[in-house]
C-alpha cells in the first residue's frame, strides 16, 4: 500500500479547514477501499481493516461510513465525480455538437473498460437494496453527481440547438438521451462480465460507437454523425482518459 491518511485527494475546496481535512480524509479512505477490495475480492473485503491501514481510529471511519453500503455508494460516486471531472473538456473540444454527445456516453464505458474489476462495486453502488441501508448523505452525493453528468450531456443537446446545429423538439431530444442512457449504463454493466459472455455479443468500440450513433442520428443534425466520425471521436475519449489517469496520479503523490 502506498496511500497514508495524509494525502489530498482532490482540488475540490469546501467552506472550512474542518471540511476540507474531513473530504481529504474521506477520499483517501474511499481509495484504501478500492485497494484492498481490488487485491482481496468484495467478499473477502473487511470493512474493519480500513481505519488501521489508513492510521485512524474505528470512530473517525464511522464518521466517515456507517456501513459497508455507505462505502459502496462512496465508490461509485467516485468514479462518476471522475467522468464529471473531464467534462468540460469533451463540450470545450473540436469534436461538432453530435461527435461530443456520443464521446462523453463512450467514456464512461471505456473508462469502466479500464478498470473492469470496479464492474461489481458500480453495479452495487446502485442497488435498490444497498442504496436503502446507505446514509442519506452518501445516497445524495450519488444522485448528485449522476445528475451533474446527465445534465452536461443535455446542455452540449442544447447548445447545438441554440446554434443552429440541431432541430429537434424536447421531447424528441429527451427520448434520445432516455435511450442512450439506458444504453450506456447496459453497455457499462455488461463490460467484460464473465456471466454474459455466452449470452450476448460483447461489443468493441467501434460497434458501440455506431449503436450510440443510430440514436442521434434520428434527429436533424446539420453535422450528423459519420463513420469518420469514430476515429475523431476515440482520439478524444483516450486523451481525455489519459488526462484524468495523469491528474488523479499526481493528486496522490503530493
Amino acid at each position: 500500500m502506498t496511500v497514508s491518511a495524509m494525502e489530498v485527494g482532490s482540488s475540490t475546496h469546501w467552506g472550512s479547514p474542518n471540511q476540507a481535512r474531513f473530504r481529504q480524509r474521506d477520499q483517501v479512505l474511499v481509495r484504501l477501499a478500492e485497494q484492498l477490495i481490488q487485491e482481496q475480492g468484495l467478499v473477502s473485503f473487511r470493512f474493519s481493516e480500513l481505519a488501521p491501514l489508513a492510521g485512524c481510529s474505528a470512530g473517525t471511519l464511522y464518521k466517515h461510513f456507517s456501513s459497508k453500503e455507505d462505502l459502496l455508494i462512496a465508490i461509485f460516486a467516485r468514479h462518476v465525480e471522475h467522468l464529471v471531472e473531464r467534462q468540460p473538456h469533451f463540450m470545450n473540444s473540436e469534436l461538432s455538437y453530435a461527435e461530443r454527445w456520443v464521446a462523453m456516453h463512450l467514456f464512461a464505458v471505456v473508462a469502466i473498460q479500464r478498470s473492469s474489476w470496479t464492474l461489481g462495486l458500480n453495479t452495487l453502488g446502485g442497488a435498490p437494496k444497498v442504496i436503502e441501508r446507505a446514509s442519506e448523505y452518501r445516497v445524495q452525493e450519488l444522485k448528485m453527481y449522476l445528475e451533474q453528468f446527465y445534465r452536461a450531456i443535455l446542455r452540449v443537446v442544447e447548445g447545438a440547438r441554440i446554434q443552429g446545429h440541431l432541430k429537434a423538439s424536447d421531447e424528441q431530444v429527451s427520448t434520445v438521451h432516455a435511450m442512450l442512457a439506458y444504453f450506456q449504463r447496459g453497455a457499462s454493466g455488461a463490460v467484460d462480465n464473465p456471466l454474459m459472455s455466452d449470452a450476448i455479443k460483447r461489443l468493441d468500440t467501434r460497434q458501440l460507437f455506431e449503436s450510440f450513433a443510430i440514436f442521434i442520428n434520428t434527429l436533424e443534425w446539420t453535422t450528423p454523425l459519420r463513420m469518420d466520425s469514430y476515429q475523431r471521436v476515440m482520439a478524444e475519449v483516450e486523451h481525455q482518459l489519459d488526462e484524468g489517469e495523469a491528474e488523479r496520479a499526481m493528486l496522490s503523490a503530493l
